[in-house]
């Protein structure tokens, strides 16, 4: 549904997007991960064509690109940004933003239906300016689903909501999803991404690097030891020599593929709880990836 062909984006001569070659399709949920100012918002605002590549191409629906205004103007009935809390009127009530939503993108969606899935009865008549934080984020998100697009993109959608909300906001895409639609959640925040996400990217050095698909078991097959660095003094050096130290003094060891089946030969027995061997979370992933774990 979305073709990147070699997408390059640069601002102030700083490279940003680095000649991103990916395609993207109806059914999915794409996670895409990075900390804050590394691109991820530029990513987003070049598919909306708000930031125009200085290279590549990108290809909707086979055939559509922002080429014209009338293009753009086309694209928009297919693809949608969630809103920015900045974008709220303080002065209008929650009803009165989803209808405006509603009538923009002439969608077709239940927004008294939408409105009770999202436990939003209760204050939705209400001036957005008595809105909490979380109030406004489940907002934001409820208008961004009013527009019924085929590709809806979200900039840090969990910003703000309790666990609750966090759990109800992720159903909530998993069954858009699953209706068809294309779903980019731009994020730092990933606890429960690998939850309902299809696939997620790490963006590094400006390039998209595959972390996660489930449609591939495989996918991220390498298998570490894992244990608190207070409990580790039983380790050989060959295997200390190799651990990285996280955040909570967690040490991780890569693991050769023998290794994995036979670790446990040369550990004592009272010593096992205290260990366990496992696929890197997408946490564990990104400390690594991004230089926030210490040195060992």
């Amino acid at each position: 549904m979305i073709k990147l062909e070699n997408i390059r984006f640069a601002y102030k001569n700083k490279p940003i997007l680095v000649d991103i070659t990916q395609e993207f399709h109806a059914g999915e949920i794409i996670g895409l991960v990075a900390p804050n100012g590394t691109g991820k918002s530029t990513l987003l605002n070049v598919l909306m064509n708000y930031n125009k590549p200085q290279k590549g191409q990108l290809i909707i629906d086979g055939t559509d690109t922002y080429k014209t205004a009338k293009d753009q103007i086309n694209l928009y009935k297919k693809i949608s940004m969630m809103p920015d809390q900045q974008d709220l009127y303080e002065s209008k009530t929650g009803m009165e933003h989803l209808s405006m939503y509603k009538a923009i993108w002439h969608s077709t969606i239940d927004i008294k239906r939408l409105v009770i899935e999202l436990h939003m009865t209760h204050y939705v008549n209400d001036n957005v300016s008595s809105y909490s934080l979380g109030m406004r984020q489940r907002l934001c998100f409820a208008m961004q689903i009013v527009t019924d697009t085929k590709i809806m993109l979200m900039d840090e959608v969990m910003n703000g909501l309790d666990p609750t909300n966090v759990t109800l906001i992720s159903m909530m895409m998993s069954k858009k999803r699953d209706e068809g639609k294309l779903i980019f959640i731009a994020s730092h925040l990933l606890d429960n991404l690998e939850s309902y996400a299809d696939r997620i990217f790490f963006l590094i050095n400006g390039q998209l690097e595959l972390f996660y698909d489930k449609s591939s078991p495989h996918q991220n097959g390498e298998k570490f030891l894992k244990i608190n660095v207070t409990d580790s003094s039983f380790l050989p050096d060959s295997l200390l020599s190799r651990g990285i130290l996280l955040s909570e003094d967690r040490l991780i060891i890569p693991l050769e593929k023998e290794e994995e089946h036979t670790i446990f030969n040369d550990i004592p027995v009272e010593k096992m709880q205290t260990i366990s061997v496992s696929r890197l979370t997408l946490k564990e992933a990104y400390e690594i990836k991004f230089g926030l774990n210490k040195k060992n």
